[in-house]
């Protein structure tokens, strides 16, 4: 059985794409710097991407929290005292007050 075309073709493209990276490259240590620096490139990008969608994912996260939490622009003394069954209501969120230093 005769080799076909894409055979002879697949073998040229072969051997003109290693002549080309093998003149590319003095030494196979100039050959392995050469990828060392091509993937610290590609490190750097993907660092720099991941850097922005962190940001992005913060973002939206805290418009989602701001969305899911309460209005809080409400008087001061709106969730104090009894509610309907007459329990004392507590805001989570309201700090004590400090204890005042003695001089």
């Amino acid at each position: 059985m005769a080799p076909s075309k894409v055979t002879f073709l697949a073998l040229g493209v072969g051997f003109a794409a290693g002549w080309a990276i093998r003149s590319l490259a003095d030494s196979p240590q100039g050959a392995g710097v050469k990828l060392l620096e091509i993937a610290m490139n590609a490190k750097e990008r993907v660092s720099r991407w991941a850097a922005v969608e962190a940001e992005h994912l913060e973002d939206m996260l805290a418009e989602a929290r701001l969305r899911a939490e309460p209005d809080v622009s409400r008087p001061s003394g709106a969730n104090n005292g009894p509610d309907r069954s007459g329990n004392e209501r507590v805001n989570p969120r309201r700090r004590s007050p400090r204890p005042e230093e003695q001089a």
